[in-house]
């Protein structure tokens, strides 16, 4: 299940500086390192939440719409 959220994308303030980070799903799940646009700081951004969490967020955006 989680390959089919990868393209979904998220918004992170960058820990250093606050810029708004538009990251992946994917990056996210793969605690993949970033860089900061705005400060050009590397940052591993690290999401807790687990994937059954991030499909019922999905499911009741669908049910609303």
């Amino acid at each position: 299940m989680a390959n089919e959220l990868d393209d979904i994308r998220a918004q992170a303030n960058c820990p250093a500086c606050g810029f708004v980070l538009n990251l992946t799903y994917k990056t996210l799940r793969l605690r993949r390192t970033v860089e900061c646009q705005g400060c050009g700081e590397t940052i591993r951004p690290i999401d807790e939440t687990p994937i059954g969490k991030v499909q019922a967020l999905i499911d009741d955006v669908n049910k609303a719409a």
